[in-house]
C-alpha cells in the first residue's frame, strides 16, 4: 500500500481575518496544511507547539509585533530553523532590511498575486528541504 504524502505544514499569522481565510483557502487547494494565528504571541506559541515547515508572519500585529515574533524564532534552538516570510504592508526599504535583519528568508508586500505567493513559498520550501511533499 502507498504511503500518503506529508502535506507542508504553513503557519499564517495576520490580524486581519478575511486575509487568513482568503490565504488558508488558496494555500489548502494549492495541497498545504495551513494553520493561523490572529495575534503575535499566539503565532509564536503555535510556531513553537506546532513546528511548521514554513511561517507566513505580518509585521503590524496587537501586542507582540512581526519582528519580535521572527526573531525569538530565530533565537530559539527549537524553532530557528524553520523558514519565516513577512507578508505585509510595510514596504519601503528600511521595513524590508529590518525584517531581513530579524532572520525571514523573504518579505512579500501586500498587495500581493496569489500566484507569486505561492511560488515564493515553494522556493522557500524547497531551500529547506520540504518541497516537494514526501511520504
Amino acid at each position: 500500500m502507498p504511503q500518503a504524502t506529508r502535506k507542508p505544514v504553513i503557519l499564517v499569522v495576520d490580524d486581519e481575518e478575511l486575509l487568513l481565510k482568503s490565504v488558508k483557502h488558496r494555500l489548502e487547494r494549492e495541497g498545504f496544511q495551513v494553520l493561523t494565528a490572529a495575534t503575535g504571541e499566539d503565532g509564536l506559541k503555535a510556531a513553537q507547539e506546532q513546528r511548521p515547515d514554513l511561517v507566513l508572519l505580518d509585521i503590524m500585529l496587537p501586542k507582540l509585533k512581526g519582528r519580535e515574533v521572527c526573531a525569538r524564532l530565530k533565537a530559539n534552538p527549537a524553532t530557528a530553523d524553520i523558514p519565516v516570510i513577512f507578508l505585509t504592508a510595510l514596504g519601503l526599504a528600511d521595513h524590508v532590511q529590518g525584517g531581513m535583519a530579524a532572520g525571514a528568508e523573504d518579505y512579500i508586500i501586500k498587495p500581493f498575486q496569489a500566484e507569486e505567493l505561492t511560488e515564493r513559498i515553494i522556493v522557500c520550501l524547497a531551500r529547506h528541504n520540504h518541497w516537494p511533499p514526501r511520504g
